[in-house]
């Protein structure tokens, strides 16, 4: 099967399981979470295909996405770009500049599904997360997920999509961006 036609039967189980399987996402391994692993070069292509799919779900289901990208430069802009940058070059003694903005991030991703998660719903609630290459380096899908999982069983009971940039490795294993190799032994992996 050629890389294109893979996402695209993804993205299309994907729905298929939101529409036949809401409530048993991710119920083996205790959590919520559907990934769906494509391509890195055809984000922009991944992307508007499942805009497309996911509007064919309403008014059934709600579908909310976070956009990591502005999520995370949200909470750059909170900090100020130039502390970043002055962290990142000058690091205090004892910091570990990347791993203070990886937690940052990851808290900041988190809080935005959990705000989505919550709100009011006009259907079944579907929580999507996309461009998440914007956590590399400092980290990944994996942390994100863990961290929703972490904060309290039960707080994330709304599925969640994620949508990994990268290579699947291995049945739970994904090489995000192809250049780390992250385990997902929570939820479902496409």
């Amino acid at each position: 099967m050629s890389g294109h036609t893979d996402w695209q039967w993804k993205l299309r189980e994907a729905v298929e399981t939101i529409k036949a399987r809401y409530d048993q996402i991710g119920r083996k391994t205790g959590a919520p979470f559907l990934a769906i692993v494509y391509p890195p070069e055809a984000e922009a292509a991944v992307l508007k295909e499942w805009h497309v799919l996911t509007s064919t779900l309403r008014p059934e289901f709600d579908v909310r996405t976070v956009n990591v990208l502005d999520t995370t430069a949200a909470a750059v802009d909170e900090l100020g770009c130039e502390n970043v940058v002055d962290a990142m070059r000058s690091p205090m003694p004892g910091s570990n500049p990347e791993t203070d903005l990886a937690i940052l991030w990851i808290n900041a991703v988190a809080a935005r599904v959990r705000e989505l998660a919550a709100r009011p719903p006009a259907g079944r609630t579907v929580v999507v997360l996309e461009a998440l290459a914007a956590l590399y380096p400092v980290a990944g899908p994996r942390d994100v997920m863990q961290q929703l999982w972490d904060s309290g069983q039960g707080v994330v009971s709304t599925p969640v999509v994620v949508l990994i940039p990268g290579t699947l490795v291995e049945r739970k294993v994904y090489s995000f961006l192809n250049c780390r190799d992250e385990l997902m032994y929570r939820g479902d992996i496409l």
